[in-house]
This record gives C-alpha cells, sequence and structure tokens, in this order.
C-alpha cells in the first residue's frame, strides 16, 4: 500500500511539473511574442496594407541607417499629404537652403522700343541690375503688323540677360515693350 502512494505522489509530482512547466512556457511564449505586435496589438505585415490607429515607431541603436528602401523602379517611399516633414525634405541641395538658388522676389525691367516707318526688324538687349539674372522675359504692346522672331536668354558683356527680336513690314511705325523677369540677388534696391 505504501508503494501505491507513493507512485500516485510521484505521478501527481510529474503531472503539476508538467502543467506548472507548460504553464510558464506558455507565458514566456505570450510575453515575447506580445513585444513583437505594436501598439494596436498586431504584427507588421511586409507586403500588405498595414491599419494602426496609433503611431508605429523604429527605435534603432548602433551605427547605420534604421531604414534602407531598396526597389526596382518607382519611388522608394510615397506618402499622402503634403505637409512638410521636418528633417526629411530634401530642403537643402549642397549645403545650400532652397532660397539661394531662386530668390522669393523678382521684378520685371522695362525697355521701349521704337521702329519707325523704315525700319524692319531689330532686337531689344534687356539688362537686370548688376548682380541679378534673367529668368524670363518677353513683350508687350505689338502693333497689328509686328511680330515677334527671338525671345530667349543670353549671356552677354558677363551678364545674363533677355533679348527680344521684332519684325514688321516698312510703313507703319510701332511702339513695343521688350521685358525681362529679373530674379533679385540681393533684393532689388529701384
Amino acid at each position: 500500500m505504501l508503494r501505491n502512494v507513493v507512485s500516485k505522489v510521484l505521478w501527481m509530482g510529474r503531472a503539476t511539473t508538467t502543467v506548472l512547466g507548460s504553464a510558464i512556457m506558455l507565458a514566456l511564449v505570450v510575453g515575447a511574442a506580445s513585444a513583437a505586435f505594436g501598439d494596436d496589438g498586431d504584427f507588421f505585415k511586409v507586403g500588405r496594407s498595414n491599419l494602426a490607429d496609433s503611431v508605429s515607431k523604429l527605435t534603432k541603436s548602433g551605427a547605420g541607417p534604421a531604414l534602407d528602401l531598396r526597389v526596382d523602379s518607382g519611388p522608394p517611399l510615397a506618402v499622402n499629404r503634403q505637409a512638410k516633414v521636418d528633417n526629411l525634405n530634401a530642403d537643402r541641395l549642397d549645403g545650400k537652403d532652397a532660397r539661394a538658388f531662386m530668390p522669393a522676389q523678382t521684378y520685371v525691367v522695362d525697355e521701349t522700343v521704337e521702329m519707325s516707318s523704315n525700319t524692319t526688324g531689330t532686337v531689344r538687349v534687356v539688362f537686370c541690375d548688376d548682380g541679378d539674372v534673367a529668368i524670363s522675359g518677353g513683350f508687350s504692346g505689338l502693333g497689328p503688323e509686328t511680330e515677334v522672331t527671338t525671345s530667349y536668354r543670353k549671356m552677354y558683356i558677363g551678364s545674363l540677360t533677355w533679348w527680344v527680336g521684332a519684325r514688321k513690314p516698312v510703313g507703319p511705325e510701332d511702339t513695343w515693350i521688350a521685358q525681362a523677369v529679373c530674379a533679385d540677388f540681393p533684393p532689388h534696391r529701384p
């Protein structure tokens, strides 16, 4: 009888150890797995849409990038908003701010062109202020028989200028305006 009792106690000990060990292992597995869940409680699925109600974070320690995006073609990243993201947008090129390449302020220079009755063609060079750059140009106020033959930017006497050429038949006079749109480096002083 003693042997029977000892046998039952040992069997209960092994069963308790097995159940207790299983419970501990289950707790460890669930605890470790829950660490991989986001705040919403789901895994991040690569190659599938992921939906979350809270912010997902990627924290990395040590050298090297935290994220490496590689694609065969197309953009490596897409967003659905145009809001500026600090420290992400390409606001700098070769250490310069975007405003260093195109100033916010521009101005227009008008040059009056008078074509007499015996003039059939002319070209007018429009200069910006010293240090400024012609970025565009054109004309206004052409007579009905005058046509523009050229309108382009050209380096001339050390400055980027705007050239406008026109022609008309002999006879009618015409007075019109050749224009240059100038980028202001530094701010324009009238």
